[in-house]
């Protein structure tokens, strides 16, 4: 089951502001639901978490998780790494499937996203 896209690109903001702000990646995160818009997916308003941003999105019932960050080692690089991790909420974790025809879709959405971005190089899926 695909977990977490990685890939690289010059085209968000890799530095910090300051010394304690480790939440980079709000302009991928806004970057990525624009281009995804208006499809079977619904997607929230992005907001901060520890490591990054996140955002869910939700379709026919089912709901995920996305967050977005950098590969540390990469912050301030002109050329960052970047991830995109995919989860699938479940209401009941112990009951459902993590995989499913719906999240196999919206994978099949970041990928295509992503690829499609001449300015992206190096999609990997693990």
């Amino acid at each position: 089951m695909k977990n977490h896209i990685s890939f690289t690109t010059e085209l968000f903001d890799s530095t910090r502001r300051d010394a304690g702000d480790g939440r980079i990646g709000e302009d991928l995160a806004r970057w990525f639901i624009s281009k995804s818009q208006g499809g079977e997916f619904i997607f929230a308003e992005p907001s901060r978490d520890e490591h990054g941003w996140t955002d869910t999105v939700t379709a026919e019932g089912e709901k995920f998780k996305l967050d977005f960050d950098i590969i540390d080692e990469t912050i301030g690089s002109g050329y960052a790494d970047w991830r995109i991790t995919i989860e699938k909420l479940n209401r009941w974790k112990v009951f459902g499937s993590k995989d499913s025809e719906l999240r196999g879709r919206l994978c099949d959405l970041i990928h295509n996203v992503l690829r499609d971005e001449g300015q992206i190089r190096e999609v990997h899926w693990g």
